[in-house]
C-alpha cells in the first residue's frame, strides 16, 4: 500500500521501525569473513556426505557456475537421516564466524510438503557438562521450511532429552520479505509455551526487509557469529537479523561440527498453516559456498 493511501499517523510509525531497525544495525560491529571459505567447485577434504545423495553441478546463479546439490529423494522417512547432509571432517569447530550462500529446498509444486533446509553447528558430546540434569546437545542453527520461504528461523540449543522433549533452547524466526520478527522464544518443553525470556535476547525488534525475499529462488547468504557472551545472525552481509545477548548459560559452549542438510519434517508447520507433507517428488537443496572459521 502507498504512503498516500495511509494515515500520517500510520506512515510515521512506519518510519519510526525502519529508523529503529537501522540504528540497531549500526550499532553492531559484523565481524570479519570466515577464514575458510568452500565453494563445491571440486572434491573438497574439508567437508564429507554423511548421508544421502549429493553432487557437484553447475548453476548459473552461483558466484563461479558450480554448487553442492542436496537432494531429498520422493517418499523420504521423517527426519535428518532421511534426507542428505554433508559435514565438515573435523569436530573442534567453536567460536568464530559461519555461514553459507544458499537456495533453499523449492516445494512450489506440492505447497503443504514439510521439508527443512539447515546450516547448523552440532556438538556429538551430549554428556551432562552444564549439569542441568539434562544431555547437552549444543547446536546452532539456520533452517528454512519450503512451504514459508520468506522466514528465516535461527535456534540456540543447549540441552535436549530425547525420550520426553525437554529441551532448553531459544529461537527466532524473521519475516526477510517484510522484516517482521515473528516469534522469538525460549522454551522447555518442546510443544510448549514459551517462558522466562530474558534482557538482550528480542534484539532487534525489526529487520530491514528484503522486498520479494524468497530463499527457495534464488542464492541468499546468511551467516552467524558465535561468541562465548553473544551470537549474532544475519543475511545478506548487512542485515542484522539477530543480535543474541542474553544469559550466556543459554549460548552453546562445546565444540562440533558445521553441517548442512535437506530432511523431512513430519512435524513442524510454518507459522501460516499446517504444512508437513511428505514429499511426492524429489526436493533439492543448492550450496553455493559454506564458511567456516
Amino acid at each position: 500500500m502507498s504512503p498516500e493511501f495511509v494515515s500520517r499517523a500510520t506512515f510515521r510509525s512506519w518510519l519510526t521501525v525502519a529508523a529503529v531497525a537501522v540504528l540497531v544495525a549500526a550499532a553492531v560491529e559484523f565481524p570479519a569473513s570466515a577464514a575458510s571459505v568452500e565453494n563445491w567447485a571440486a572434491t573438497t577434504s574439508l567437508f564429507r556426505t554423511t548421508h544421502g545423495t549429493t553432487a557437484l553441478v553447475t548453476d548459473d546463479g552461483a558466484g563461479d557456475g558450480r554448487a553442492l546439490r542436496l537432494t531429498l529423494p520422493a517418499y523420504p522417512q521423517a527426519g535428518p537421516d532421511g534426507g542428505a547432509e554433508v559435514a565438515t571432517t573435523g569436530t573442534g569447530y567453536r567460536y568464530g564466524t559461519y555461514g553459507t550462500r544458499i537456495k533453499t529446498a523449492d516445494c512450489a509444486g506440492q505447497r503443504t510438503a514439510g521439508v527443512v533446509t539447515g546450516t547448523f553447528t552440532y556438538s556429538t558430546d551430549h554428556a551432562d557438562t552444564n549439569g542441568n540434569g539434562l544431555p547437552d546437545n549444543d547446536e546452532i542453527d539456520i533452517e528454512v521450511l519450503c512451504a514459508q520461504p520468506n522466514v528465516v528461523w535461527l535456534t540456540l540449543w543447549t540441552d535436549y532429552r530425547d525420550s520426553d522433549g525437554v529441551v532448553r533452547k531459544i529461537t527466532r524466526a524473521v519475516d526477510l520479505s517484510t522484516g517482521d520478527v515473528l516469534y522469538n522464544c525460549y522454551v522447555v518443553q518442546l510443544g510448549a509455551d514459551c517462558v522466562d525470556q530474558r534482557d538482550g535476547e528480542n534484539s532487534p525488534s525489526h529487520v530491514t526487509a528484503i522486498p520479494g525475499f524468497d530463499s527457495s529462488t534464488q542464492f541468499h547468504t546468511y551467516k552467524f557469529d558465535w561468541q562465548a557472551d553473544h551470537v549474532t545472525f544475519w543475511a545478506e552481509d548487512q542485515i542484522l537479523l539477530w543480535d543474541y545477548r542474553g544469559p550466556a548459560s543459554r549460548i552453546p559452549a562445546k565444540p562440533g561440527m558445521f553441517l548442512q542438510n535437506i530432511w523431512h519434517t513430519s512435524d513442524w508447520d510454518p507459522l501460516n498453516g499446517a504444512a508437513h507433507d511428505q514429499p511426492t517428488a524429489a526436493v533439492q537443496a543448492y550450496v553455493d559456498t559454506t564458511m567456516t572459521p
